[in-house]
């Protein structure tokens, strides 16, 4: 057994770009997690788990959209932390000006991430902490230059490719990169070495804002580490067609068809997800190597790793470009299947020390729950989905087997809150007798809300994660599944972190003792 599951963690489900405070720009940021780890602690709380945090496209708010499996999203940086900022009279001058600050307090005050406003600001305002970095301490070979050097040797194996993307994004007016000069498209050496020597000084800047990234997640990372909280990253299944990945290892990656889910009781149609499938073939002959390496990446900014959509690994739904043919999954055959995906994880776990956990939520096959149980990996127990296989009872959370993960709910579901309002009598009335002991009448959730954590904490799973909403019982989505729109991934806990422990003090002592009580 790996040595995390050796004791209990409970934590929280909480996106960064969720978290506020009173200084952000819009969005939540290193600064923020840093301080909400203050705040987690008074709950008695020792990990927390993030969405992904890598780069999103201009306009998308969806993190499982990304343009680069390693590269982490601009927007999370606190400008006003970095050293190269505070170090320019200039632009501190510029930020502290009334005309900014009322800007950030727009964006501030607003109750959900306004994102397109957010990375204008935060992006413009990086440039110029970049170019005030390139005329102090590059051109001066001073040693925070060195530093940034040492930082782009080491990360080159993603960083080059990535930087070169993202200019060549910028100067094509985001098109595609299939539609791109032949040279370019096709990742001609001459013509990548030509535009690096032209474009120098913005590709730096790409690497640049990385390095910027890094530096505050280590930090905060650090002080995670000082109150003995852990950090559960989420890498997602695939990435987006127009990413560096799929750019710079072309036979890696099907762009003709994409991947997607088969109709269920939820689809008739089943999903398209809009995401190349992989050549298997080739990404096994070289042993899943982009999957290691992004998972030994990984390990730079977390302490374990949630594997996104786990049964697409062992089978996935392939769905061609070409109406004419039929979508199906890409292996029939079931040991096949379960080979694969026993081979995929085998190989991921040991890229890097962090414990792996499987999102095998949906309809998976039996095989996908055997293999996690050889080989250790926690899965996922959603408290209200686990009953007995008549149908007739929840599941006492007591009984969870210690390698898996219980939770509440999901980012893509809705927070119990709302599930209790809108939930079928009969079922409520089950869920009630599992979280009471007794056969009285449910009452409101207000009422219900801590017998119902109580129980989901006494759960037998070494990991326990209680989205951020369900702790406090309010109704507020992340996400919903099959919908377009500014609700999605946009948002805010209400509270500055700083505010927190004055607004909430009551209810973060009492699930304290909550957490002392059930978890040890």
């Amino acid at each position: 057994m790996h040595p995390f599951l050796e004791k209990n963690h409970t934590g929280t489900l909480f996106p960064i770009f969720s978290m506020r405070h009173k200084k952000d720009w819009g969005i939540g940021d290193t600064r923020s997690m840093t301080l909400w780890f203050d705040a987690m602690k008074a709950m008695n709380l020792n990990l927390l788990q993030v969405l992904p945090i890598n780069e999103m496209p201009p306009g998308v708010s969806c993190p499982y959209t990304a343009l680069s499996a390693f590269a982490l999203d601009p927007i999370y940086i606190a400008v006003d932390e970095l050293p190269e900022f505070k170090e320019s009279p200039a632009l501190v001058e510029e930020v502290n000006s009334r005309r900014f600050q009322s800007g950030l307090r727009q964006l501030r005050r607003a109750d959900t991430v306004m994102y397109d406003e957010v990375r204008n600001i935060k992006f413009s305002t990086l440039w110029k902490v970049y170019t005030h970095f390139h005329q102090h301490h590059i051109l001066k070979d001073s040693a925070l230059a060195n530093e940034f050097r040492a930082f782009c040797r080491a990360n080159a194996g993603w960083l080059d490719d990535y930087a070169v993307f993202r200019r060549l994004k910028d100067t094509h007016s985001w098109t595609s990169w299939t539609h791109w000069e032949g040279p370019l498209k096709d990742r001609d050496q001459q013509a990548i070495r030509e535009l690096q020597q032209r474009e120098e000084h913005q590709i730096l800047y790409f690497k640049y804002l990385q390095w910027a990234i890094q530096r505050q997640w280590t930090a905060a990372r650090a002080r995670a580490a000082e109150l003995d909280i852990k950090l559960l990253g989420d890498l997602p299944f695939m990435v987006n067609q127009e990413s560096s990945d799929v750019w710079a290892r072309q036979a890696e990656f099907d762009i003709n068809r994409e991947i997607g889910a088969p109709p269920d009781a939820f689809s008739e149609t089943g999903q398209r997800w809009g995401l190349p499938a992989y050549n298997w073939d080739v990404i096994e002959n070289n042993n899943f190597d982009w999957w290691r390496s992004k998972v030994k990446k990984a390990a730079e900014f977390y302490d374990l790793f949630r594997i996104d959509h786990m049964v697409g690994f062992f089978r996935t739904w392939v769905i061609p470009r070409d109406v004419a043919l039929k979508p199906d999954f890409d292996i029939k055959d079931e040991r096949a299947q379960r080979e694969r995906g026993k081979r995929f994880i085998q190989a991921v776990a040991g890229a890097s020390g962090m414990l792996p956990v499987a999102e095998d939520l949906g309809l998976i096959p039996p095989y996908v729950g055997e293999v996690l149980n050889e080989l250790n990996v926690p899965g996922y127990k959603v408290m209200r989905w686990e009953k007995t296989k008549d149908g007739t009872s929840y599941i006492n959370p007591e009984t969870y087997g210690p390698v898996s993960l219980a939770t509440s709910s999901t980012h893509d579901n809705e927070p119990l809150a709302d599930w209790w309002d809108t939930v079928d009598p009969v079922e409520k009335k089950l869920f009630w007798n599992l979280a009471s002991g007794d056969e009285s009448t449910p009452p409101v959730f207000a009422k219900a809300r801590e017998k119902v954590l109580a129980s989901l904490l006494g759960a037998g799973s070494r990991i326990v994660i209680l989205p951020i909403q369900d702790i406090f019982g309010t109704k507020d989505r992340v996400n919903t599944p099959g919908t377009l729109g500014d609700h999605n991934w946009t948002y805010r806990f209400p509270t500055p972190a700083e505010e927190f422990l004055k607004k909430y003090s009551d209810t973060a002592a009492a699930f304290s003792a909550l957490v002392k009580e059930k978890r040890g």
